[in-house]
């Protein structure tokens, strides 16, 4: 799956949804603006004081302040290195690169989220072997044209408690098989590791064993520490991978399958329109929340526009598809999403 392509090259429906919001988007620019800012600034806020208060706080208080910074922490993912990496954040590349950096910060690695996310996931959505995202080592059977096991009858139930191990196994796993394997799922990188990006990888996860792990154990000691951190990342984890896979991993979404040279006999556009969902776009708490991830069709069309502007883009995108007869996913609610990623695997865990 290392040479994937697209058999319809014209991109008509690319092309109309690119003009229509080329001619109605009232934004004179695309990145962020003083509402994304003011929202980064709370958010950072946020992260900074709780990692403050991990100190100043005992027993059960704090593991409180642990598990309130555990959503802090997915709050940045969300809100600030996400636009980051896509250089949505800001006009400014130097901005757009120390938003992408966060990801460093709060425990992974900007190099291998450009891979995983930004060239694998956005070109190649649910494909298996090239979209890292519904790859879970046979433990799962997230798309149809993966193999199935006696145990994955019952993943609609143990996923959950799965969850709160993601970013654990993320930043500790994940992040270290692509380092030395140079590849994210069955893709090489599209970029060689430079002597900088080695140097920025084992600094950011030595400085985040430093942050999380030995600062606190100087003032709580271990015990307290482990428990704290591990609360952390429950939380964050649980957070981080329910949110990512309702948007694809649902049971309104399909799973193409390119035929055995590689080709998806579709367009990019289409394809995009066919495997991924939005929900509850009409929450403004979700909306701020999870940095428009709601709005997860207009962020694959347009991954260059800020999530600030995804609610206008939303009424756009939905005209030009009921225009074009293409099909636009949805969940009204966060809760009918959920269900609806729970219906899924329930559905392919069973025996066929």
């Amino acid at each position: 799956m290392s040479h994937l392509h697209y058999t319809d090259r014209q991109h008509p429906l690319k092309n109309a949804l690119g003009d229509a919001v080329k001619a109605q988007f009232s934004q004179p620019a695309k990145t962020g603006n003083a509402d994304l800012y003011r929202k980064a600034v709370t958010i950072l806020a946020m992260f900074s004081i709780s990692y403050v208060l991990i100190y100043f706080t005992t027993d059960s208080l704090n593991l409180f302040v642990w598990l309130f910074h555990g959503l802090a922490t997915a709050l940045v993912g969300f809100n600030i290195m996400h636009d980051g990496a896509h250089e949505s954040f800001s006009k400014n590349k130097t901005l757009n690169k120390a938003a992408a950096m966060t990801f460093n910060l709060i425990g992974s690695n900007a190099f291998y989220w450009k891979q995983k996310h930004n060239i694998n996931h956005h070109a190649y959505t649910n494909v298996i072997e090239a979209d890292e995202d519904i790859e879970a080592f046979g433990l799962l059977r997230m798309s149809p044209h993966q193999p199935r096991y006696g145990f994955h009858r019952f993943q609609h139930l143990y996923i959950w408690l799965l969850y709160p191990l993601t970013s654990l196994f993320w930043f500790f796993g994940l992040d270290f098989k692509a380092y030395f394997l140079e590849r994210i799922a069955q893709r090489e990188f599209t970029k060689k590791q430079t002597i900088k990006d080695h140097a920025i990888f084992w600094l950011s996860k030595l400085n985040y064993i430093i942050l999380y792990l030995y600062l606190p154990s100087l003032v709580l000691g271990w015990s307290a520490t482990i428990i704290g951190f591990l609360v952390m990342h429950a939380v964050m984890g649980y957070v981080f991978a329910v949110v990512f896979q309702l948007a694809h991993v649902v049971d309104k979404a399909e799973f193409p399958k390119p035929d055995s040279e590689g080709n998806i006999h579709d367009e990019w556009a289409n394809h995009q329109l066919k495997t991924t969902v939005d929900f509850a776009t009409k929450s403004k708490f979700v909306t701020w929340a999870l940095g428009g991830l709601n709005f997860q069709v207009e962020h694959h069309l347009f991954p260059r526009i800020s999530h600030i502007h995804y609610p206008e883009v939303h009424g756009i995108v939905q005209q030009v598809c009921n225009e074009q007869n293409v099909q636009h996913r949805e969940y009204e609610t966060l809760w009918g999403a959920v269900k609806g990623h729970y219906n899924h695997l329930k559905l392919l865990g069973q025996a066929a």
